[in-house]
């Protein structure tokens, strides 16, 4: 991943290697991730430096029900830049903080995007979903950059989503909006690499936060179903089936 981060041209006969012949699954993704990374010439940018140097240990916080929601601008995968305090005062705001493109629950919550995209807008909320990564990873998850094969899915993500995404999907780079909300950007390892805890926020459209639900692993945190079901009875009582422990 680091390799891939500083464009290292002197490692790609090795990433290509291990690509195809390392014996684990992870390293295998990840060096192919790495190896089409530095092919591209899409590295680290200067605006994720400038995330991780603009981190303020005084605005670390997490929020709670009947907490006016933070305020935040993060650009989307297209570069467009998304602000929170534009989408409240009619709708219904609903944020989910995913781990990155090798996470079958992530998928799984695109494909509920999708698919349930009539009744969230029925119900007036605003979706956006928010990965703790740069340009490229992010673009990974939305099926904009390589198409990697995935041992949970027999099928490439990339037709259905370069037609079917309509929400933003949103670069947190560095965490600094995440650890502003709760979210831990560095909480676990898994899969080779630091992410963040898994995390919906629902909130109202006055602004203020209904739903903080923090998971506890990677498959912990309410379905794109389950979210909209809580709106739509304006109850905010959830805790998953199989959460580790209570915090």
């Amino acid at each position: 991943m680091a390799l891939g981060q500083i464009e290292a041209d002197d490692a790609l006969d090795l990433l290509r290697e291990l690509a195809e012949q390392d014996s684990s699954v992870d390293v295998r993704h990840q060096a192919k991730l790495s190896a089409d990374q530095i092919e591209k010439r899409m590295g680290a940018t200067p605006e994720l430096a400038a995330a991780w140097r603009a981190l303020d240990p005084s605005t670390f916080n997490r929020v709670y029900p009947g907490d006016t929601a933070p305020d935040f601008v993060l650009p989307d995968t297209e570069g467009n830049r998304w602000k929170l305090s534009n989408h409240t005062g009619d709708d219904w705001l609903l944020l989910i903080w995913v781990f990155a493109d090798w996470c079958p629950v992530c998928h799984r919550e695109f494909q509920e995007l999708i698919e349930y995209r009539e009744r969230i807008e029925a119900l007036d909320v605003t979706v956006a979903t928010i990965e703790c990564h740069d340009l490229y990873r992010s673009r990974v998850m939305t099926g904009q950059e390589l198409d990697p094969e995935y041992r949970f899915a027999d099928t490439s993500f990339h037709e259905q989503y370069r037609e079917a995404i309509w929400w933003p999907h949103l670069m947190d780079r560095a965490g600094r909006v995440g650890v502003q909300y709760g979210i831990d950007p560095m909480a676990y390892a898994v899969h080779a690499e630091y992410i963040n805890r898994p995390a919906t926020v629902i909130i109202d459209p006055d602004g203020i936060v209904r739903l903080a639900y923090y998971g506890t692993y990677w498959g912990d945190r309410p379905s794109i179903e389950e979210a909209l079901d809580m709106i739509e009875s304006n109850s905010f009582d959830y805790t998953h089936p199989r959460r580790l422990f209570v915090d």
